[in-house]
């Protein structure tokens, strides 16, 4: 799995629940801080190494080695 050297920052996903979600800056920021804290939980417990936007503008998560073994279909 590919290592992400800049992960989506606390202020750009706010951003992009402010145009997805059309929510005031307050209340973005409350739900980033709350995406944030999931986001770090999940690479905390091994279940992902980092976050970004895509190309798309989609928030995208990169799941852990051994996540994909788990969860990718043996051949």
């Amino acid at each position: 799995m590919a290592e992400v050297t800049q992960s989506a920052s606390l202020a750009s996903i706010a951003v992009y629940l402010k145009l997805t979600h059309e929510c005031d800056e307050q209340q973005a920021m409350v739900e980033a801080r709350e995406v944030m804290q999931n986001l770090v939980a999940m690479r905390q417990k091994g279940f992902i190494t980092g976050w970004y936007f895509d190309a798309h503008g989609h928030l995208e998560l990169l799941p852990s080695d051994a996540i994909m073994k788990r969860i990718e279909p043996i051949k």
